[in-house]
């Protein structure tokens, strides 16, 4: 696997494939933009090369959907999905599910993830949702232990006690990278009274009308 993409990686990325070969759970902590999906990408080819399943889970449809397209162009009929709406090749080796989906199978079918190697969950922070976390929750402690666990984020503040309660529900160990570079500048921007304003000065003048109370 050496060769699966065409450039160097990064040193988050490289500890993160250490540990994915040490076969081990890992909560993944980075930017937008700083190539988690790599490490997504390093686990799918890991468990295709080994004649296992692969679950990547995604929080809306939208973005399943879009996923399912990326990976069916990489891998072919290889790649389905299962939303509620939409089921593809549900029995395919890399299967793409809103979290619900896999949270239901795990409830209602586990024998259908016998041959599972490892779930990708994307948004991982949704488990602090308000309204739906509880799905995040339960497809965690759900997870048989013979699946190992990707967790990704760009927004988690406590990746360690996620961690530590992972470790907890799963008794087994999760490994936490934090990678807290962002190669894609973040640029503040305010909008009001239909003009876009660069700084809180400008906002001020402008987006009030001079006013400061």
């Amino acid at each position: 696997l050496a060769s699966l993409h065409p450039f160097s990686y990064d040193a988050f990325q490289q500890r993160a494939i250490e540990v994915i070969d040490r076969n081990i759970s890992l909560l993944l902590a980075a930017p937008t933009g700083s190539g988690k999906t790599v490490i997504a990408d390093y686990v799918i080819a890991k468990t295709v090369q080994q004649e296992r399943q692969v679950i990547y889970t995604a929080p809306i449809k939208a973005l399943s959907n879009q996923k399912f397209r990326d990976f069916s162009a990489k891998a072919g009929d290889r790649v389905g999905i299962m939303t509620g709406d939409v089921t593809i090749n549900p029995r395919a080796q890399i299967l793409i599910m809103t979290t619900e989906i896999y949270r239901n199978t795990l409830l209602e079918d586990p024998e259908r993830l016998s041959a599972c190697g490892w779930v990708i969950f994307d948004e991982i922070h949704y488990l602090d949702d308000p309204e739906r976390g509880t799905v995040w929750e339960e497809a965690l402690m759900f997870t048989p232990k013979h699946i190992n666990v990707l967790a990704l984020s760009a927004t988690i503040p406590n990746a360690d006690q996620l961690a530590s309660w992972i470790r907890e529900v799963h008794g087994r160990p999760i490994e936490v990278i934090v990678e807290t570079n962002r190669p894609v500048p973040l640029h503040m921007l305010f909008q009001s009274q239909n003009t876009v304003f660069k700084n809180p000065q400008e906002l001020r003048v402008g987006g009030f009308h001079g006013r400061e109370d």
